[in-house]
């Protein structure tokens, strides 16, 4: 510890430095408690002697975060970063967990912050396989903090784009335009089937809408790891949100992928749903299904994305196709955004 501090030159006898010198052993024996090696500590304060802004994502942060990535394997980085958001074993689904955990990230982290792919990457190394599946406190977690990822991202989207009253879709679509100009618009797709995010149940014979109220939620990706999802209304569906929680959301929200478009997204994102996902949402999802990719003279085509007649159909269009109208509709928002 007292090595640690000398690097810092706060070695005047005079309480200005006696304070810092304190505070700052504080902060430290609680990174050293939490795994973060001394090597890293040390190459940081050498040119640091205040307290360090040690929210994920900030310049502090990285500079221990790349310096670990060099000593550590890829499941024992991904184990220091669940210690140091002291990430529960399991996620409640209150606001006040989730608003703790999502200032534990820079509000300058954004969306197409490299540091996501390179955690998507760690995870890749860590779960060969079906290894994510499997019973596992860390894999439990890593799975569950998809959702908290997708809840900062669009955080980040409402503290920097969501000015003058503007809809969840309106900053949206800001961010988008203003972040990927015309020769980077293949960064994000719209795309991409929303077909899993568009649950709804029977009840007594008659559709029931999480929230209970109709929507036809869209897809939106950024390099296929950042996913989030809209509804009618313009607003984010996220399982876990800073400002209110929802059926919705907890139903059909959207949640950061670790995989690329191939098997590994169904090992790394789709699969492990069924072992790993919190209870609350087990509990609210209960009778809400997603419509099947069923064809005409298939079975089950009463429940088809793509029966103009179906269960999930509204005024002869199938979900399918109404997604398809809705995606055009944020399209034509995004052309028109500034």
């Amino acid at each position: 510890m007292w090595r640690l501090l000398s690097e810092t030159g706060l070695n005047e006898f005079n309480q200005n430095h006696l304070k810092k010198r304190y505070a700052l052993a504080q902060q430290l024996l609680e990174l050293l408690d939490m795994g973060w090696s001394e090597s890293s500590l040390k190459a940081l304060l050498s040119s640091k002697n205040e307290l360090l802004d040690l929210r994920v994502g900030t310049v502090d942060f990285m500079t221990l975060w790349q310096i670990e990535k060099e000593n550590l394997s890829a499941k024992e980085l991904l184990g220091l970063l669940v210690r140091y958001l002291r990430f529960p074993a399991e996620l409640s689904g209150t606001i006040l967990e989730n608003q703790t955990l999502v200032n534990r990230f820079s509000i300058n982290l954004a969306p197409h912050d490299v540091f996501w792919w390179d955690l998507a990457n760690l995870v890749n190394q860590a779960f060969p396989n079906q290894e994510l599946v499997q019973k596992g406190l860390l894999a439990r977690q890593i799975h569950q903090l998809r959702y908290v990822i997708s809840s900062q991202q669009a955080q980040y989207i409402r503290h920097h784009f969501g000015q003058s009253q503007r809809t969840d879709a309106e900053a949206l679509a800001s961010y988008l335009k203003t972040t990927f100009p015309w020769w980077r618009r293949f960064s994000y797709r719209l795309s991409y089937s929303a077909r899993l995010h568009n649950k709804i149940k029977l009840s007594d014979g008659k559709k029931q809408y999480p929230s209970g109220y109709p929507s036809v939620n869209i897809k939106v990706l950024i390099n296929f790891h950042t996913e989030f999802i809209l509804d009618s209304q313009g607003n984010f569906l996220n399982e876990v949100d800073t400002q209110a929680i929802t059926e919705n959301g907890v139903v059909n929200g959207a949640s950061f992928n670790y995989g690329r478009p191939n098997k590994r997204h169904w090992e790394l994102d789709v699969n492990p749903v069924s072992p790993h996902d919190p209870n609350f949402r087990r509990q609210m999802k209960k009778g809400f299904k997603a419509p099947n990719r069923s064809h005409r003279r298939q079975a089950n085509y009463s429940h088809s994305y793509f029966n103009p007649q179906g269960f999930y159909a509204e005024n002869g269009c199938s979900n399918y196709q109404l997604v398809k109208q809705a995606t055009r509709h944020f399209a034509k928002l995004l052309r028109r955004s500034n």
